[in-house]
């Protein structure tokens, strides 16, 4: 069994606990070197990480002969362009949500690693955390009957940070995101509604930018299929408190969960209600890293799917607005 050593581009928040760890920490697996576009940020991530190379750029970190997959840690805007390099490089990619800035910028990361000859992984992780499992097993079983419709409520308080324009985060900033928040936290929702019930079709969207705290949108409503299941979504970033809730009707019963924190989950048939905790794993990204050095060592499959997680940037073309349905 080899191990994957991988090289990591970009040291911002996401890769302190959330996915950088899980780089070292699966098995038959390495984090041997990083960069970052300020290189005493990455100096110091590799001193606290126990990370054993430092890189000056993305391009030096590429040309290391060492390495065999890179995680692309960047903002969105500089997703392609490292993807393209990468696979020029002979190395497979995992690569931050969403996939691209649009669904063109994904179609052209697919085909230059297919041409490559590399693996292209999108890191919409919670495919393989234990309490979305959960989920997908009460779906698979049955438990709520035949499933009829899906809603996702998110509303949030603005950021400290997005209430002046002098700091305001590069998620609202569209040139680096894309658009606005549902861009970095509703794509994780889309994916795995997908993954559970299939491709989206009958895509609709309507946005508006309600606080006037940024240009892109700040609230979103939508609504689509995938097959008999009906799905609607409601995004709110400019609310008084915030509010998260999925919930899944089926012929006979729900399910309903919060989405971004580990709260119980609860299935509801008839008059009985059952309540499960599953607590979230301490380095979120590591179940899905993972399955994709699993893969890369020909054990078994991952759980990503690089043309679904397309697919999320193409639907979310439509509902902002940025191609016609």
């Amino acid at each position: 069994m080899k191990t994957i050593r991988w090289g990591m581009i970009g040291c911002g928040d996401v890769t302190e606990v959330k996915s950088g760890p899980g780089f070292y920490k699966a098995e038959h697996s390495a984090l041997l070197g990083v960069t970052n576009r300020t290189l005493s940020k990455a100096q110091s991530y590799a001193q606290r990480h126990g990370v054993p190379r430092v890189y000056p750029d993305a391009a030096a970190l590429l040309a290391d002969p060492e390495i065999n997959a890179v995680y692309i840690a960047t903002p969105p805007s500089e997703h392609k362009a490292l993807t393209l390099q990468a696979a020029t490089a002979g190395k497979h990619v995992y690569v931050e949500k969403p996939m691209g800035m649009n669904h063109a910028e994904c179609q052209e990361m697919i085909a230059a690693c297919g041409k490559a000859g590399v693996r292209l992984f999108v890191a919409f992780y919670r495919r393989a955390m234990p309490r979305f499992l959960k989920v997908k097993e009460w779906l698979e079983q049955g438990a709520i009957g035949d499933v009829c419709t899906v809603s996702v409520l998110q509303r949030q308080k603005p950021a400290p940070e997005e209430l002046s324009p002098a700091t305001l985060p590069w998620r609202v900033r569209g040139e680096i995101s894309g658009g606005g928040k549902v861009l970095d936290m509703g794509v994780h929702v889309l994916d795995i509604l997908v993954s559970w019930f299939g491709p989206m079709t009958e895509v609709h969207g309507v946005t508006s930018n309600r606080g006037g705290l940024y240009a892109v949108e700040d609230t979103v409503t939508a609504s689509w299929r995938h097959g008999a299941v009906l799905g609607v979504g409601n995004w709110c970033y400019v609310g008084s408190d915030d509010e998260d809730r999925v919930e899944i009707t089926g012929t006979k019963g729900r399910i309903e969960f919060n989405f971004f924190a580990d709260s119980p989950l609860r299935i509801y048939r008839g008059a009985d209600v059952e309540e499960i905790r599953i607590p979230n794993p301490p380095h979120v990204h590591q179940p899905l890293i993972q399955s994709v050095v699993d893969e890369l060592n020909g054990i078994r499959p991952s759980l990503c799917d690089t043309q679904a997680a397309a697919s999320i940037s193409a639907v979310t073309d439509v509902i902002l607005g940025n191609k016609n349905p």
